[in-house]
């Protein structure tokens, strides 16, 4: 049976990967790939503020008129179990980018059923990802926010070695 990382991580590899990059190309084809992943258990509470997709009532930024009705829309769509930190990384045939782009994405997790299915996701699909165009190391640390990664992955799984 599959822990709650290894179904987290099955969901967001079949969403994120993709293995397009053809090496006789002259396109502009790109492999991406998880390259770092960390998930903490869905928690309304200050300390997991910075990861919700509308403010909570004590923190900096809460802004009543904005967040109670934020916070209506997203619980009325259900309650996510977990939030994940994914980094992904891309090459092309002319490498590993040294450049990565991350988003937080909402799930739940069910361990009976063993899936893991994504809720939430116009906060992640719309717009620019919440970390953009970062080095590995300053992507490490921006997922170590949230806690210590489960995933590691830094070399393209995609391409095998001759």
């Amino acid at each position: 049976m599959k822990c709650v990382h290894e179904l987290i991580l099955e969901r967001l590899r079949a969403e994120f990967e993709q293995n397009d990059l053809k090496p006789d190309s002259t396109e502009f084809d790109t492999n991406v790939w998880v390259l770092a992943a960390a998930a903490i258990p869905f928690e309304e509470n200050i300390e997991n503020s910075d990861f919700l997709p509308y403010n909570l009532k004590g923190v900096e930024y809460y802004d009543e008129n904005n967040d109670i009705p934020a916070r209506e829309y997203y619980l009325s769509q259900g309650t996510p179990t977990h939030i994940a930190r994914v980094v992904l990384g891309m090459s092309s045939t002319a490498g590993i980018s040294p450049y990565v782009d991350g988003t937080d994405v909402y799930l739940v997790v069910d361990e009976e059923r063993q899936a893991a299915d994504f809720l939430w996701e116009e906060v992640w699909a719309e717009g620019s990802p919440k970390f953009h165009g970062g080095t590995i190391p300053d992507s490490l640390n921006w997922v170590k926010q949230m806690t210590e990664q489960f995933y590691y992955q830094k070399d393209d799984p995609f391409i095998k070695e001759k």
